[in-house]
């Protein structure tokens, strides 16, 4: 199976069958500081005016992780994150509708991954 080229739209303006189509299932993603914030308050949020969630169960996690050296010392702590399609597609609009340089900078990252450029 070939890797699929990268496709460009205007800001805000990828299909969601485009995103349904070239995410992977689940998307894993393990997340620090103010992006991992960000998305544990975007998930926690609920159903939304849209009547939608980025939670389905049994088909999306999201967990937080201490990673320990030998010793138990903690250096860091992730949010990891197992998203399917159809909650990609709902994070990545409430990202949208963040206005932070943590969620475009992550809406972006995630875009870029699926080889989908928004200008």
């Amino acid at each position: 199976m070939s890797e699929p080229e990268l496709v460009s739209y205007n800001y805000g303006e990828a299909p969601e069958a485009i995103i349904l189509d070239r995410c992977p299932n689940p998307y894993p993603m393990e997340l620090v500081g103010d992006e991992a914030e960000l998305v544990e308050r975007l998930v926690n949020q609920g159903i939304d005016s849209h009547l939608q969630a980025c939670f389905i169960k049994g088909a999306d996690d999201y967990q937080w992780k201490k990673h320990t050296l030998d010793n138990g010392s903690i250096i860091a702590v992730k949010l990891h994150c197992s998203v399917s399609p159809k909650s990609m597609v709902v994070l990545l609009r409430r990202l949208l509708e963040v206005d932070s340089e943590a969620a475009d900078s992550l809406r972006s990252a995630i875009l870029e991954t699926l080889k989908i450029e928004e200008m």
